[in-house]
């Protein structure tokens, strides 16, 4: 009898495993364009292939200056690409009237695994610009297959005021994670779970969840994503919702509680 329950875990755990693998796969390559269906993707290679053939396209950085310049410290250390231009994901939206001079030029999106890429590159095509791509895989997949990287910063870009906005966009996300997690969770309206799902999902759903909800009615966000504790304060800041908090764990889990403002 053991043996048969056994037998029986062993097929429903195996099933359940088959489910999970199958729901990634339709993710990542179907389901994807649902959610940012205006959005193009560059691979690594190509943009590689494009910078070697002297065709680079304006590469716009957006992570923070500390993992830009691959300072000791930062999340990664590996510095960026070869005359990118530094403009963190909290400083976009401000900058979009500098930038206005690229409208007509290729543009690409960087950020540490393409999901923050994607969401930067959707609102610079609403704010007009033609050709916005966001680079697959990121910064991560760059390193990881073996192409050039610098800590120089070779092009000094001017930021409409970035060094304040950048503090100032940090103090008030060290209040949000202040919030008292009793007074979020009494409001929220639905549940996202998106625990053990890697970069750019989490923030993908994120959004497609949110855009169901009415506008004032609150997201809970449960991740396992590292990833998930920049991403998910950027996508709200950037698309202009609420992050009403951010809670880490200590147990590689987060939690974020967002308002539809938009």
């Amino acid at each position: 009898m053991e043996n048969k329950d056994e037998i029986k875990e062993t097929k429903i755990s195996t099933f359940r495993m088959v489910l999970k693998i199958m729901k990634m796969f339709f993710f990542k390559f179907i389901r994807r364009k649902w959610y940012l269906p205006g959005v193009s993707e560059i691979t690594v290679d190509e943009l590689n292939d494009k910078i070697n053939s002297n065709q680079s396209p304006i590469i716009i950085d957006l992570r923070d200056r500390r993992e830009f310049y691959g300072a000791e410290g930062s999340l990664s250390n590996y510095g960026h690409i070869l005359n990118a231009k530094s403009i963190p994901i909290l400083d976009l939206s401000v900058n979009l009237k500098t930038l206005s001079s690229f409208k007509e030029k290729e543009i690409v999106t960087i950020c540490p695994g393409g999901g923050m890429s994607l969401i930067a590159a959707e609102s610079m095509v609403k704010a007009g610009f033609d050709d916005v791509k966001s680079l697959k895989g990121g910064m991560d997949l760059w390193v990881k297959k073996g192409y050039t990287t610098t800590t120089v910063e070779d092009i000094n870009y001017p930021l409409e005021d970035s060094k304040t906005r950048s503090l100032t966009s940090r103090a008030k996300l060290n209040e949000v994670k202040q919030s008292s997690v009793e007074e979020s969770k009494s409001e929220v309206h639905k549940t996202l779970d998106v625990r053990n799902f890697s970069c750019p999902i989490p923030v993908l759903k994120s959004k497609k969840a949110l855009e169901k909800l009415k506008i004032g009615q609150v997201l809970e966000i449960l991740t396992t994503d590292l990833g998930s504790k920049t991403d998910i304060p950027a996508w709200a800041h950037v698309t202009g919702q609420e992050l009403i908090s951010a809670e880490d764990s200590g147990s590689e889990e987060y939690r974020f509680i967002v308002r539809r403002l938009k």
